[in-house]
């Protein structure tokens, strides 16, 4: 089997500063020693995972939400935020300096923005990722911390997705990017490219992004104090990851 995990609260606890639980750890690593695949599927941009991905060695990625794809450790798939959109991304930006930003596959572009969270996505970079918004070309994603429910016209792309774009309802931000990316749709590509039946995937997240896998896989499992979109999405739903959650249900579904 193919088991796919988000990272943020599945993979990686932030209870208290970040770390990996060592009970998930050990799922991991008993995982591949029952012949498993370990693989991850996460809304963190390629520069934010492959710390994480390192630390489990795990080399088969969809990140981005599905804007980025590796196969064996090597990138099979990049999608863009519509060029023709970055200007229109941009006025927003313009506007509301201090509660928008941008990704691509190496830095994180903000203005006014971010300051109590740089050390934290510095150090899941590995290097001072942040940049200014002037030097942003390309975008995976752009996000605006806000959520939906909240936005108005005057947050122009992130009320009304322009064509060729998708906004990913999240808890507390709007995330915009190429409409064709999903988690799923990124699972999907990468099995294509390695000749695997997708009747062989089971996913673990918590999040909303996360309830399309869970709705499609073999077996979605719910991990711990997940959202209402994800814990309706899945077949199983586990204890939190510093309770042992992804061992204990890697156990429970005879993976291990």
């Amino acid at each position: 089997m193919y088991i796919f995990f988000d990272i943020d609260n599945t993979l990686v606890s932030h209870r208290g500063k970040p770390h990996i639980p060592p009970a998930t750890l050990e799922a991991v690593r008993l995982l591949r020693e029952n012949g498993h695949v370990p693989a991850i599927a996460t809304g963190r941009a390629s520069f934010l995972t492959m710390n994480v991905a390192r630390a489990f060695g795990i080399e088969d990625i969809v990140c981005a939400g599905g804007s980025e794809i590796f196969a064996d450790g090597k990138k099979i798939h990049t999608a863009y935020f519509p060029d023709c959109e970055l200007d229109s991304f941009r006025e927003v930006a313009g506007r509301f300096p201090e509660i928008t930003a941008a990704v691509d596959e190496e830095f994180l572009y903000a203005d006014a923005a971010f300051d109590p969270f740089r050390n934290y996505f510095n150090g899941q970079a590995g290097y001072d990722c942040f940049r200014p918004m002037r030097e942003l070309r390309r975008a995976t994603m752009c996000y605006i911390m806000m959520p939906h429910s909240e936005l108005t016209e005057a947050h122009g792309i992130f009320f009304a997705p322009p064509k060729g774009a998708r906004l990913e309802l999240m808890r507390g931000f709007t995330e915009a990017r190429a409409e064709a990316s999903t988690k799923w749709g990124g699972i999907e590509m990468m099995m294509r490219s390695i000749g695997a039946d997708i009747s062989e995937v089971i996913t673990f997240g918590d999040g909303p992004n996360d309830a399309d896998m869970l709705r499609n896989a073999n077996v979605g499992v719910a991990v711990g104090r997940c959202s209402e979109d994800a814990r309706a999405a899945a077949d199983y739903v586990c204890e939190d990851i510093d309770d042992g959650g992804i061992l204990k249900a890697c156990r429970h579904l005879g993976l291990v």
